[in-house]
Parts: structure tokens; C-alpha cells; sequence
């Protein structure tokens, strides 16, 4: 058995250290409980409305103890639940941890897991420079050998964990706060002179005799991935690496889709192998070979994100913090328990005759990986279990002639609120115009993901005015994921989508519900565009009046493609570029007068061009813009989605500068007819946000009603959301949406079932490249729709 060196979380067990609480009352009501009577009341929990208070606070309460509440869709919050251990006649006297379960609308139990929000990371760094000098860590614990050689230590590179193995080998291991049946495993190490000069990072354990490692020989200067299996070693792969005792290294083992992967040394040496067998999900540690000698700098474990239903988040207290008794519900004599934080179990908790109390930081989301949808009125139920699946409660009682099931006091049940305008999911990454769209019956379109961690093509679908959002045409979707870059148009009911993913473009359509015979369905998917290995993903489209699409992309430089109106795709046909120490990047095109094609773009040397595509296929000479749009890869979306003008056949290029603020130039006539662009004018003198969450682009949004200009943007210092438009000249921003992160921003004109017309826009509100948090608003515009 592993010797344990400090207060850890481990999974023990004991069904019976914990007494649940459900009673079988029958149809007289509450009667004699089936398992222990309750030591004193009744176990009660509570939900915090307030996520950022103080992990005792006795305040910031959504309602009642033991009240059903109402809680908020991709907005997190805190539960707090009270758990009675058994008496000690009872039960032996034995602390264990406890995990938490979820139902959804009556369904099955589920685990509740960690993952992080909105982004959902699953990673966990571990360093020593909060550890005591001279101790062993938390958490870490010696699962074979003698561990008297390991302890924190002062060192000139800082904290480190030096481990000194005695005359056999040493195993040391640490359980992650999370079940990692796929992970990452990295160690910065420094390995002595000592003994064989080598260690290896453990993974698979499940004793001396069964497991698997990556061992680092600095003594023969390589790197074997080995199994172990009832003692006997086999060696899975091998390589030279130049380890060099005394000097600092990070190497990182990695299982993904049943592979092995290693890298050394940032990238110096990687390799791969596979597994071959299932590898056990279990702890992460290290071993080190008889009289040898290693030191720790830190650890990094990671595991593969995930964005389910409901999930575990980061609380802003540290996982295992104690609490106190706050809820008044048991009367057992109080014994601490833990908050709750980015982990999938308590430590150790309770001793019989007691009770205690865990916070639980959850977060239920409107859309979650697969595409599941949640609703308002959708009705979450949490119980707490322990580790070998006992509940503690959870069962409806049943009730005489009851029409809602009646539950035992201590288990939650929580109801779902979506706000009006709250569409969840994810941005597109390098957004052209992803909608909203509005069919003629007054639907609207927009697309998006579900979630980060699964890159499903949604066309999602609001039938009252953009209140609420659901997916449509689901059973068609398209089989590419990854919305790199997206840009579409409307044309009649059907929606053309180019879609860009690193290795190809795309061509979609969906068809829209005023579609005569086939609403709400996809009528073209996944057809290969072009095969061009993109520098980064950036794409435009444009339909012209007979039917044929022109699409604009990135490869090694912006190209175009035409897909004839039988389906036809052409070969590409990079656009001119006379400066050769520079490459055409970030492209945005529109349609033109008689079937012209007007494309901006800017150049890596940060000038900004326009040229035009004409019906006859002739593309017109580069006409400069403007200048200073930045260099970086950051700077490469420069250009807005572009704007036409028919009455006055004019196109406006808004573009952003490297300071960030906005410009426009308009060309009036096409690019060939050397009609020379207006003067320069700031659109606004803020800085807009430029390459938020790597999506290389400003993040605002054109459009035009009748003959005015209207932009929205997200500034630089407050990332709020500002309006301006061109009434006479641009107008000072007013404040459009405010206390929000911003990221995206992207919309239309159209007009309301009430004839207003409007700048309907769906905007990201603090995601950070996650999910949750994309929102629908509307401006109302002073231009009737002509």
C-alpha cells in the first residue's frame, strides 16, 4: 500500500462512512428512514448568488436554504450542501472524499466533471516556491520505495523538489484533481551524477509491478518509453536525446487517441508510439532509479477539455479550503469540510457522528459539446456520492397522489433561466458576415459552434425576434468542424457559406424556413472549394446575379476562385503582388454594380489595396488605400467587411491602423477605372480591439440603411461596446453594451415584423476564446428600410 506523506485526495472505499439521507416515507409521508437516523435536522444547501464571495460568507444567497432555485445559463454559481457522516456503531471511522452527480429533467445520474470556463482548460500547474523547505509538498505521497530523500529545497533557480533515492528505486505519485484518460504529463528537471543518473515520468500505475513510463537515461543520453506488466519491462520506443546531468530540461509524455507522444526539450526531439493496450487512468508521478538524484523545477498535467451540460469550475478560493458551519440544517456536531475548486472530488471529509459541508462552483451552459441544448425550465437535481457510488441522497419521495415528485430536503433542485437574447457557444473564429440573417418570414440566422472543445457547424435559428436560439437543420450539418473562418451571404432563402479550415476551403448552403419545399435544412455541404494550405484562415464571398459564387482565401497569399452557376469550381488565380518582400493577407469582398466584384486586403508591409474583379473576369490594377495597418500577424485582418452604396456605385473600405483606430476611403466605379479614392477619414479616434483571441482581425462591424453608414465596435481599454455612424460626418460612440470583455461583434439591417428596421448584431461578451458568452442586441435605426 502507498504510504501516505500528506492530506491527499484519494478515492477510498466507503459506501459506508456516509449515511445517506433519502427516506421512503410511502404514502403517509415522512417515516422511519431506511438507512441511520439523522444525528440532529435535517441536511439543507444553499445557492449562492454572489460567485466571488468569501468561501464562509453568510450572505450573498440566491433564496432559502433547502428553497428550489433559479439559476442562470453560462453563468457560474455556487452550491453549498450539507452531508451527515453515520454514527460510529455504524460505519467505521474512516474520512473519505465525495463526488458530485447530476440529473437533467428527471434523466440518469451523472458525474459532474472539471473543466474549466469559458475556456475549458483542464490544466494544473504545480510548483514549489509556496512550499515549505525541508517538507514533502501537498498532495504527493510515496507509493514504493524510501521517501526519506524527498523534500522542498532552496536552490539558486529557486524552490525546487530534490528527490534523493536510497539503495532501490524510488516511486513518488500525485493525484490530479480530475479521471485523465487522456493527458499531458510534463516535468522541468535536472538530473544528478548520482547512482544511474535517470528517472522516469510515471503514468498507468497501478502498482510497482504493473504500469508505464517515460524514462530519461542521462547516462546513455536517451529516452525510452517502456511498460511495465507483472514485473516484466519491455521497452516501446526509443531515441537519443542529449541529457545532460546538472543542467535544467523540460520533456512531456502525452496519451491522445490511444498514441504516445513525447517531446523534449521544446520540440528539440518528439516521437511517437502506440500504446498498444489500454493505459489505467491513475495517478501521475515519477521514478527514480536506485542512488540517483533529480530535481523538480514543476510539473504541468493537463487533461482533454471538455464543455458537457454541467460542469465543475474554478472557484476564487483554493480547492480544498476549509469551510465552517454556515447552513443551518443538521445539528450533528460540525467537522470542516472543503470548497470546491476545478476538481472532480472533496479531500477527505467527515467523521462519523458528524456533518460537514462542501461549496461546489458550477456552471450549467446552454449549448455543450455535441450540440446538447439546454432550455428555460430545464430542472437540474445535484446529489453527493461517495467513492463507491453510494447517494447520499437523491431518490424523488414518493407521495400520495403527488404531481411533482417530492425529494429528500438536502437534494438540490435547480431550474434553468436562459435570458432573452443569450445564444451561448462560440464565436467563429475569423469571422466575414456570419449573420444574424433574417428569412422572409422573420426567423433569424446566425452560425457559430456549440462549445470550444467541439467545433460543430451550428446554423442556429431564433423565431421570436432573437429572444431565444436554437439549432436548426442539425440532422444535416456539415461534417467539417473548426470555424476558422466563415463568410457568407443571403440570397433569396438560401444562405452560401465559405468556410475556411487550415487545409482546404469549403462551400455550404442551408436553406432557409420560407423555403418552399425543404426549410430549415442543408441543401449543399462540405464541397471542396479549393485544397490550399492556408498561412492563417481568412475567407470572403461574394454571389453574383446569375449564381455564381466568387471566393476569396489565404494560402501562401490571397487567391480567388469561381464556382460557375452549374457547380463548377475553377483552378485558383493568386491576385497581383508587385512588392515581393511582402504577402497579401486578411481579404474582404462585396458585390458590385452589373456583377463586379470589389476585394480590400492588406499586405504584411501594412499597407492597405482594393481591386476589382470584373463580370467579364478581368481583374483591375492594385489602387492603394492606405498605409501603417501594423506588420504582425496579429494586424493581418485589417479590413472590415467591406459596404456598397448602389445608388452612388461606391464601395467604403474601413480599415484599422496599428495604433487600432478606425479609417475609411471610398472608391466610387471600379478599381480599373482609376477613379481615385476619397481622402482618409477616422470612422473613430478609440482604439478598436485588434486580434482578440487570436482572430488577427479588429473586432467591429460595418453595415449600411439607405445611404447611412453604421459601425459597430469593441474599444481597446474598456472592451465594451460602442455604436457610431456616418450622419453628416462620423459621430462621437455612444455606449452600446458595457461591463463586458468583447471580443466579436457581427450583424445586419433588417426589418422588424413591427416595421422598424434595425441593425440586429450577435456579439461575444467575454468568452476569451471559450464558450457562453455570445449574445444577440439590436439597434434601432432612424432610416426606414427603403
Amino acid at each position: 500500500m502507498p504510504k501516505i506523506l500528506q492530506a491527499l485526495i484519494i478515492t477510498l472505499p466507503l459506501a459506508a462512512a456516509f449515511q445517506g439521507c433519502h427516506r421512503d416515507t410511502g404514502d403517509a409521508g415522512r417515516g422511519a428512514p431506511t438507512d441511520t437516523a439523522p444525528v440532529g435536522g435535517e441536511p439543507t444547501y444553499r445557492v449562492r448568488s454572489d460567485f466571488e464571495a468569501p468561501l464562509n460568507a453568510d450572505d450573498a444567497w440566491a433564496g432559502a436554504a433547502g428553497a428550489p432555485q433559479t439559476v442562470v445559463a453560462d453563468r457560474p454559481f455556487r452550491l453549498r450542501m450539507e452531508a451527515e457522516a453515520g454514527n460510529e456503531e455504524e460505519a467505521p471511522p474512516k474520512p473519505g472524499h465525495l463526488n458530485l452527480e447530476y440529473r437533467h429533467n428527471g434523466g440518469d445520474w451523472a458525474r459532474v466533471e472539471a473543466h474549466g470556463f469559458p475556456y475549458p482548460l483542464r490544466e494544473l500547474e504545480i510548483g514549489f516556491a509556496d512550499a515549505a523547505p525541508g517538507r514533502v509538498p501537498d498532495g504527493w505521497y510515496t507509493a514504493a520505495g524510501d521517501g526519506a530523500g524527498l523534500a522542498v529545497a532552496a536552490d539558486d533557480d529557486g524552490a525546487v523538489l530534490t528527490v534523493q533515492a536510497g539503495a532501490g528505486p524510488l516511486v513518488v505519485m500525485y493525484p490530479p484533481p480530475w479521471e485523465l484518460p487522456a493527458f499531458s504529463f510534463a516535468a522541468e528537471y535536472r538530473v544528478g551524477e548520482e547512482g544511474e543518473s535517470g528517472f522516469g515520468l510515471v503514468f498507468g500505475y497501478e502498482d510497482e509491478a504493473n504500469h508505464w513510463l517515460l524514462w530519461v537515461d542521462a547516462g546513455k543520453r536517451r529516452l525510452r518509453l517502456e511498460r511495465v506488466a507483472g514485473g516484466e519491462e519491455s521497452v516501446l520506443a526509443e531515441r537519443p536525446a542529449p541529457v545532460t546531468p546538472g543542467e535544467w530540461f523540460e520533456t512531456e509524455v502525452k496519451l491522445e487517441d490511444g498514441e504516445l507522444l513525447v517531446n523534449f526539450a521544446d520540440d528539440t526531439l518528439e516521437f511517437s508510439h502506440p500504446a498498444g493496450a489500454r493505459v489505467p487512468v491513475s495517478d501521475l508521478g515519477f521514478v527514480v532509479a536506485a542512488g540517483g538524484r533529480v530535481d523538480f523545477r514543476g510539473f504541468v498535467i493537463e487533461g482533454e477539455p471538455r464543455s458537457p451540460r454541467v460542469s465543475i469550475v474554478e472557484a476564487p478560493y483554493a480547492n480544498g479550503a476549509a469551510t465552517t458551519d454556515v447552513l443551518a440544517g443538521s445539528t450533528a456536531p460540525f467537522a470542516a469540510g472543503a470548497g470546491v475548486s476545478l476538481a472532480e472530488k472533496t479531500p477527505p471529509v467527515a467523521a462519523p457522528g458528524t456533518h460537514t459541508e462542501i461549496e461546489w462552483p458550477l456552471v450549467i451552459r446552454k449549448f455543450a459539446d455535441g450540440a446538447a441544448m439546454n432550455e428555460s425550465g430545464d430542472t437540474f437535481e445535484f446529489r453527493m456520492t461517495t467513492p463507491g457510488g453510494r447517494a447520499l441522497a437523491g431518490e424523488p419521495v414518493p407521495v400520495h397522489d403527488a404531481t411533482v415528485p417530492v425529494h429528500d430536503g438536502a437534494v438540490p433542485v435547480l431550474t434553468l433561466e436562459v435570458p432573452a437574447g443569450h445564444l451561448g457557444g462560440t464565436f467563429v473564429e475569423t469571422p466575414g458576415r456570419i449573420g444574424p440573417w433574417q428569412a422572409g418570414n422573420g426567423d433569424l440566422y446566425f452560425i457559430m459552434e456549440p462549445a470550444e472543445s467541439d467545433n460543430l457547424f451550428m446554423m442556429v435559428k431564433s423565431e421570436d425576434g432573437g429572444r431565444s436560439w436554437r439549432e436548426a437543420g442539425a440532422a444535416g450539418r456539415p461534417a467539417t468542424g473548426d470555424l476558422e473562418s466563415v463568410d457568407a451571404r443571403q440570397v433569396g432563402d438560401t444562405i452560401h457559406i465559405l468556410h475556411q479550415v487550415s487545409e482546404a476551403t469549403r462551400y455550404h448552403a442551408f436553406r432557409t424556413s420560407d423555403h418552399a419545399g425543404e426549410p430549415d435544412t442543408w441543401a449543399v455541404t462540405d464541397e471542396l472549394a479549393t485544397e490550399v494550405e492556408a498561412l492563417s484562415q481568412m475567407a470572403s464571398l461574394v454571389v453574383r446575379p446569375d449564381g455564381s459564387l466568387v471566393t476569396f482565401f489565404l494560402g501562401d497569399t490571397v487567391a480567388y476562385a469561381v464556382r460557375s452557376p452549374a457547380g463548377d469550381w475553377s483552378e485558383p488565380v493568386e491576385l497581383d503582388n508587385p512588392a515581393a518582400d511582402s504577402v497579401l493577407v486578411g481579404p474582404q469582398a462585396v458585390l458590385g454594380k452589373d456583377g463586379a466584384v470589389h476585394v480590400a486586403y492588406a499586405r504584411t508591409d501594412g499597407t492597405t489595396w482594393f481591386q476589382t474583379l470584373g463580370a467579364d473576369g478581368a481583374l483591375s490594377g492594385p489602387v492603394q488605400i492606405g498605409a501603417g495597418a501594423g506588420t504582425s500577424e496579429g494586424d493581418w485582418g485589417a479590413v472590415l467587411p467591406l459596404v456598397y452604396l448602389p445608388d452612388t456605385d461606391t464601395v467604403v473600405v474601413i480599415y484599422r491602423l496599428g495604433d487600432g483606430t478606425l479609417w475609411e476611403r471610398r472608391v466610387t466605379g471600379n478599381a480599373a477605372d482609376n477613379a481615385p479614392p476619397s481622402a482618409p477619414v477616422a470612422v473613430t479616434d478609440r482604439a478598436v480591439v485588434t486580434n482578440a483571441v487570436d482572430s488577427q482581425q479588429a473586432a467591429a462591424d460595418a453595415v449600411v440603411d439607405a445611404d447611412t453608414l453604421h459601425v459597430l465596435f469593441i474599444d481597446a481599454d474598456e472592451r465594451h461596446l460602442y455604436a457610431t455612424a456616418d450622419a453628416g460626418g462620423w459621430q462621437s460612440p455612444t455606449l452600446v453594451v458595457g461591463d463586458i470583455d468583447g471580443a466579436w461583434v457581427r450583424g445586419n439591417v433588417y426589418t422588424r415584423p413591427d416595421g422598424r428596421t434595425v441593425y440586429g448584431y450577435v456579439y461575444d461578451a467575454g468568452s476569451q476564446g471559450g464558450a457562453g458568452f455570445n449574445r444577440y442586441g439590436e439597434l434601432e435605426l432612424r432610416h426606414a428600410r427603403p
